[in-house]
């Protein structure tokens, strides 16, 4: 038979002692997750970790809209062929105003949100050279850059050494 009992690591001894009081137990709790919880004392009371959850995304979106009202916010995304970057303007007026360059790696956009504003986007991928068009519709300017597809490949030369032999 296994002996279980020398195996545990306390002896018994020290098991029939009653050291462990549940008072000492909860002010050690307590004094270890002081600052620890949300300030918030509703949350407290609440177990629905999703909804909590939710709570506190929609006050951080909240507080993140006030903050940044004139800011500039593009969606990026790629196809198999093309990058897509789509905006919003706020008039048309705005956008006879609005310039666009890019390079294979960036695009910049001009005169968004505001006259004299520049906003830099880095591109998910390589794309070709005079290969944009751009649409506005519904306040929206959605512009597509075709991607680069070929890669340029340079060959490194390799190098050939030959030990000396010694005689």
């Amino acid at each position: 038979m296994i002996p279980w009992n020398k195996m545990f690591p306390f002896p018994k001894d020290y098991m029939k002692k009653d050291i462990f009081k549940q008072t000492d137990i909860e002010n050690w709790m307590s004094k270890a997750m002081q600052g620890k919880l949300p300030p918030n004392p509703q949350m407290l009371g609440t177990t629905d970790f999703f909804a909590q959850s939710l709570d506190l995304m929609k006050s951080a979106q909240t507080r993140k809209k006030k903050k940044n009202k004139n800011s500039f916010e593009a969606d990026v995304f790629e196809t198999h062929d093309e990058v897509f970057i789509r905006f919003s303007v706020s008039s048309e007026e705005q956008l006879l105003l609005l310039k666009t360059t890019y390079t294979p790696t960036t695009i910049f956009i001009e005169n968004v949100p505001a006259s004299g504003n520049k906003q830099t986007i880095k591109l998910p991928c390589l794309v070709k050279k005079n290969s944009s068009t751009a649409k506005y519709k519904d306040g929206i300017v959605e512009i597509r850059i075709t991607k680069e597809t070929q890669q340029p490949v340079t060959k490194v030369p390799i190098e050939i050494i030959k030990n000396k032999s010694k005689k």
